[in-house]
């Protein structure tokens, strides 16, 4: 199910994930794990919420999840020990929210936002490779949840943009809201 509805919203991710010419890269490997840790700080915020609403609606959805999000933590401390950086333990701050479902909605949005925010500056296309692969299972799992609990498939930050290009718009926090 999570690879069915992610194939139809990952496009706007393979674009992001493209970066810019050559000429005018500005990379730098020792920006890598700072990058990796705003991203793992989300992941682990997604994990602590699959906890919350694995009772909800598709829990094997949830459990799909939080198997994935297990195996990305683990992927990304690998990925900042290669830069010679430090892990963090501390997951993001969450989403609150009236139900669970609705609290996990909000947390994978976080993610899928801050790892918009950090792929295009990872110095690595094998980084960028990896994260992308994470967007796109969070978009599942956003699609597949929404689709049952209502509201449009598409997550926020595909639709509306990171916060960086949509600074001055408010943008809808609820996982139906459009």
């Amino acid at each position: 199910m999570l690879a069915a509805s992610g194939a139809a919203v990952s496009a706007p991710v393979l674009l992001a994930a493209c970066g810019g010419s050559v000429e005018d890269d500005d990379r730098s490997e020792g920006d890598d794990p700072e990058l990796l840790n705003a991203i793992l700080e989300q992941h682990l915020a997604v994990l602590d919420a699959t906890k919350a609403a694995g009772d909800g609606p598709l829990p094997d959805v949830v459990d799909e999840l939080a198997s994935a999000r297990k195996a990305s933590v683990t992927r990304l401390e690998s990925l900042i020990a290669e830069r010679d950086g430090e892990a963090t333990t501390e997951a993001a701050e969450a989403a609150e929210a009236e139900s669970a479902t609705e609290a996990l909605l909000l947390q994978l949005e976080d993610s899928i936002e801050a790892s918009l925010a950090s792929i295009g500056d990872l110095s690595s296309p094998t980084y960028r490779q990896t994260v992308h692969r994470f967007i796109t299972e969070d978009a599942a799992a956003v699609a597949a949840l929404r689709s049952e609990v209502g509201g449009d498939v598409a997550p926020d930050a595909f639709v509306f943009g990171s916060p960086a290009t949509a600074e001055g718009s408010e943008r809808p926090r609820s996982p139906g809201a459009r």
